[in-house]
């Protein structure tokens, strides 16, 4: 290893020793481990985005895509955030359902407060936008207009650097899961895929 990434690596140790086999493995690209791992750390430090606002829209991509590692990883974190064991099964159920051309992302989900709904509802629609659109026949004018619904109703609860890290987080998710499931990351040996230490 670079003697320059060592730092990085020992920070990885230290913040998370649980996802081990996902940053060794990115680390055999310095510029993929520096640059990602990075800025995952830095976004764990420095960002206004509540931890659990984080853990939801990763849950949410997770089970969406199916990838067992990610779920496997942040259900004790998200758990550790405060949401509920409900709440962590209620984001398991969603899944990469249609959204109607009127939703209006105003109805909050069952034991989540508004905010909280606000964010499951991006994670919705990152997945649905970036997978179900052009498979489903929907025109691009719809997919536009309820983006427009859903940041004007986002815009009201959070700043723009709030936004833009949810949605950073929430793409770079998408692009972890099919990461690891490409790359068919196994889990830690501490690790299980009901998300609990062995």
């Amino acid at each position: 290893m670079d003697p320059e990434l060592r730092p990085l690596w020992d920070e990885c140790e230290r913040a998370y020793p649980d996802f081990r086999n996902l940053w060794a493995t990115m680390a055999h690209s310095p510029i993929v481990f520096r640059h990602v791992w990075g800025q995952l750390l830095a976004l764990k430090r420095e960002s206004p985005v509540l931890a659990r606002h984080f853990e939801i829209v990763i849950l949410v991509v997770s089970n969406a895509t199916r990838c067992d590692y990610c779920v496997a990883h942040h259900t004790p974190r998200a758990l550790g955030t405060g949401l509920t064991a409900a709440q962590v099964a209620y984001l398991e159920t969603l899944d990469r359902g249609r959204l109607d051309e009127d939703e209006a992302f105003a109805v909050a989900h069952p034991s989540f407060d508004a905010a909280d709904s606000l964010v499951v509802d991006l994670a919705r629609f990152v997945v649905w936008a970036g997978l179900a659109p052009a498979a489903a026949g929907v025109h691009p004018r719809v997919v536009h207009r309820l983006r427009r619904r859903l940041f004007d109703r986002l815009a009201a609860t959070f700043s723009p650097r709030q936004i833009e890290e949810l949605v950073w987080r929430t793409t770079q998710c998408a692009a972890f899961n099919w990461h690891n499931d490409l790359l068919e990351l196994d889990l830690e040996p501490e690790v299980t895929t009901a998300g609990r230490p062995r």
